[in-house]
């Protein structure tokens, strides 16, 4: 087996979510067999950005983290765009570090940043964020748990919403685009789904809820990603001045118009945390492993990426852009609004 003598940085920037330990671990362990050093660099770029926050990783480091949710080196949202020098200090730092390459696991955000560094840099990305909106990769670490957690939640709305015969509108995360949103709602029997990639059509969810009371069902659920916004002349009908959230404007709209009991839950950032799902380890083990084989291999400005149920690198530049939710199970969800 081969045993170069390589320092491999490993960091973890933007939202936190499950499964960036598995890939930690994956990445540790893999290089360990390969006789490098993996140093973790501690709060995402924050840790190459002024003084160097880095440590050694061993295999007893990451003994038994691959059930924990977070990141055990940190992160961070700090954007060295934003800082004089914010590039040069990163490319400084990891050379002082005396670094071969680096692994960056994070979101659009921070693979922006990664994509900034020179051409030359020795980088190779993966991809995470619960939100699922990175270009270039099917799913990413930790959108699975997210969306079980929102099933989850909306399973156990259902029995109180029922109960009561209320209208409880469900808010999840998903700023650009609804892809917790639509997988999570197909999964949990939502009665109506609003996605920021569709056009908002309130008469449309009216519709439907009425519908449901003629034929005996008086409880309904909605799901709403974070992101949607309301046409303005909605906005002002659906705006009692005690809301903050989308889901709070449509659940007052809905009371208004149909002189139903609605109640809004928002449950944020519930969905980033918790043990991560045996898909979100599993991907995140093998997006760790072929990290550092393209390491090994010498193949720098990477990304690696899920297609179908294969593991795959792709230019780094093909990682970043708008990735909208997939309209095949949006369609789907919507044979069950009516």
């Amino acid at each position: 087996m081969e045993k170069e003598r390589k320092k491999i940085g490993i960091l973890t920037g933007g939202g936190d979510c499950p499964g960036l330990n598995a890939a930690i671990r994956a990445v540790v362990r893999r290089g360990e067999q390969l006789g490098y050093e993996i140093w973790g660099i501690k709060n995402g770029w924050k840790g190459l950005l002024g003084k160097t926050e880095a440590k050694r990783l061993s295999e007893g480091d990451v003994r038994g983290i691959l059930d924990k949710g977070g990141t055990i080196l940190g992160s961070g949202k700090i954007n060295p765009l934003k800082l004089e020098n914010g590039i040069s200090q990163i490319e400084g730092n990891f050379k002082k570090l005396k670094l071969d390459a680096l692994v960056a696991i994070g979101g659009d955000g921070t693979l922006c940043v990664g994509q900034k560094l020179s051409k030359s840099f020795p980088i190779i990305a993966i991809p995470k964020t619960i939100d699922n909106d990175v270009k270039g990769t099917d799913f990413c670490i930790g959108f699975w748990t997210a969306v079980q957690t929102a099933t989850e939640a909306l399973d156990r709305l259902h029995s109180t919403a029922e109960s009561h015969s209320r209208v409880i509108v469900l808010e999840v995360m998903g700023r650009n685009h609804g892809w917790i949103a639509a997988y999570a709602g197909l999964a949990g029997g939502a009665d109506y789904i609003l996605v920021p990639e569709e056009p908002v059509k309130m008469d449309e969810v009216f519709k439907t809820i009425k519908e449901r009371i003629r034929k005996g069902k008086k409880f309904s659920l909605i799901v709403v990603s974070e992101g949607v916004r309301l046409p303005k002349s909605e906005k002002s009908q659906g705006d009692s001045g005690e809301h903050c959230g989308i889901g709070n404007e449509v659940a007052s709209l809905i009371s208004k118009k149909l002189g139903v009991e609605t109640r809004s839950v928002n449950i944020g950032h519930i969905l980033r945390g918790g043990t991560p799902s045996s898909y979100d380890r599993i991907m995140g083990a093998r997006f760790g492993i072929l990290a550092v084989e393209l390491i090994r291999k010498r193949k720098f400005q990477q990304a690696v990426v899920l297609r179908g149920d294969k593991i795959a690198a792709i230019p780094f530049s093909q990682i970043r852009g708008e990735k909208k939710v997939n309209k095949e199970v949006y369609d789907a969800a919507k044979i069950f609004f009516h």
